[in-house]
């Protein structure tokens, strides 16, 4: 099986052989620390030499930014967890249930090293296209490291997922050996370990569906996790996954293909053509500002001395004059200023970069996020079925298995937890939602000045917390609707009883204004009104 696992590994690496060009082409220009696809460099060596232009390598670093400021911001919640089933949604123990969750989680991803690596993964996949982040369990929650796109190779199933991935990496003797252990390693690592510890050996690390694997290793767990030496085929570690560790996401992909193409693809031929075209400007203003010369046949006497201050001895005037080349550079500087306009416009810089002038309204913000949602919208889809969904799902359950989140109210067992981003794009998506609730509000209190029993067609208590949650207001300031209803039952109660008070009260002062009336009709009585009385009443 090990040598089956090889020379799988061997033909994932053909396949991918097409791809390297293009990504060392584009790593070259947008994100030269990391082209390092088909050419070596040194640590520390330069790696900018062929670039004359940087505006690809900002548009790519403002793009990645701005993807993670706002799907995954660090001061913002960015997600929300609800359940499937709506009727549990209203039951005030689960959503605060939830919400505990979700910031338990926020604080673990703070707490790890996720917004420095999930950087590097939007840097990646708005550059090469396809970026892989690994989320690894620890003691006390996750740790996370964004893949180089050479380290990796991947497989899809039948439905476009990735489930299986071949990653080949480097270690030293003395990293396999804190890695590993000495006693699954091979001689020739424990060798290098005691005479040169620094020695670099390939390692290649398979996780893939256990029920695929026909070794001799079974494991319950849905993947299956094996770290073999390369060279000496030598298993030395087995084991297995609940979910997938590594996730891997494309920008876009083209039907067939598996590895994705991004922004950096379409704006290629302007980056290499805007690179080409600031070459040639500096070359024509070198030119202008330091000028070939024409010097007459034997009209100089020695040598031209163009040095400040250097002294050169001519027959006759005009004998040397500077070469006037005409460059026009104006028609230059006019051509870059379109190549840069074209490259910002395919990162979407030109809805990114926040527009010179007075200070933008909160209705211009929304409307800028609104028109980033629809630009990105079928990626944004992309990045939440293959990055967001299995990042929390995987996050979650870690935490869950490790205890560290509250123990689930009675009425969650068996049912299931979705996902709710509540990010800014997320949450521009939305926005029309409220508006209309707004809008709508604004309509009826005018006719209600008319016909004040038109706003009996609204129900205040759905419009209101509609409104709050497309606001993302925390469940800790909303009563449940349970909470309200008890609420308005004991308001009512109480005005009950406070108008049985004011009636009994009214009839105390009644009783009391016509006691003196009584008393002075009963003084003014005589013996035979009161014989008569007694005999109407029987005695």
């Amino acid at each position: 099986m090990i040598d089956q696992i090889i020379k799988r590994l061997n033909r994932l690496e053909s396949q991918k052989s097409t791809w390297e060009d293009h990504w060392q082409e584009i790593l070259d220009y947008v994100m030269p620390r990391k082209a390092e696809v088909t050419v070596d460099y040194e640590r520390g060596q330069k790696r900018t030499e062929k670039l004359f232009d940087s505006t690809a390598i900002h548009a790519n670093t403002l793009l990645a930014a701005s993807l993670q400021g706002t799907l995954t911001s660090a001061s913002l919640p960015w997600f929300h967890l609800r359940a499937r089933n709506e009727n549990l949604n209203n039951d005030r123990a689960v959503q605060v249930w939830l919400e505990d969750c979700r910031n338990r989680m926020l604080k673990a991803f703070n707490g790890s090293n996720f917004n420095t690596e999930v950087h590097e993964f939007y840097l990646d996949i708005c550059s090469t296209g396809t970026a892989c982040i690994e989320t690894e369990e620890t003691d006390t929650g996750f740790t996370f490291r964004t893949l180089h796109i050479t380290e990796y190779f991947i497989s899809e199933d039948r439905n476009g997922k990735i489930d299986t991935l071949f990653r080949k990496f480097e270690y030293t003797a003395r990293q396999a050996m804190q890695k590993f252990g000495k006693d699954v390693l091979s001689d020739k690592i424990k060798e290098a370990f005691d005479n040169n510890p620094d020695k670099k050996f390939t390692f290649v690390h398979v996780v893939m569906p256990a029920k695929e694997y026909h070794g001799g290793y079974k494991t319950k767990l849905p993947y299956l996790s094996l770290y073999i030496e390369k060279d000496t085929k030598n298993l030395v570690k087995e084991g297995g996954y609940n979910e997938m560790p590594y996730l891997v996401t494309r920008w876009s992909k083209a039907s067939g293909e598996t590895y994705g193409r991004s922004p950096a693809y379409n704006a290629l031929p302007d980056i290499k053509t805007l690179n080409k075209a600031v070459e040639l400007g500096l070359k024509a203003w070198a030119k202008a500002i330091d000028p070939p010369l024409l010097v007459e046949d034997d009209g100089v006497i020695g040598r031209v001395k163009t040095s400040p201050a250097g002294l050169t001895v001519v027959r006759r005037d005009g004998a040397i004059k500077p070469l006037n080349t005409n460059a026009r550079f104006d028609v230059s500087d006019m051509r870059e200023n379109e190549l840069r306009n074209a490259i910002k416009q395919a990162f979407f810089s030109d809805q990114l970069e926040l527009q010179q002038g007075p200070q933008m309204t909160a209705t211009e913000v929304q409307v800028r996020y609104e028109l980033m949602q629809r630009l990105l919208g079928p990626t944004l889809g992309r990045f939440q079925t293959e990055f967001l969904n299995p990042l929390i799902e995987r996050c979650f359950n870690i935490l869950d298995r490790q205890g560290l989140l509250a123990p689930a109210p009675d009425s969650v067992a068996g049912s299931s937890i979705d996902i709710e981003y509540v990010g800014p794009l997320a949450r521009s998506q939305r926005m029309e939602e409220a508006t209309a609730v707004e809008r709508l509000y604004e309509m009826a209190a005018q006719l209600a000045q008319v016909a004040p029993q038109i706003m009996d067609n609204i129900d205040h208590d759905a419009a209101i917390r509609s409104r709050a949650e497309l606001l993302g207001v925390p469940k800790n300031i909303m009563r449940g609707i349970d909470e309200v209803q008890q609420q308005r039952q004991q308001q009512a109660e109480q005005q009950a009883q406070m108008q049985q008070m004011q009636q009994a009260q009214m009839a105390a002062q009644s009783v009391g204004q016509a006691a003196p009336a009584v008393q002075n009709a009963a003084e003014a009585m005589t013996d035979d009104d009161v014989a008569a009385l007694q005999e109407m009443m029987g005695g």
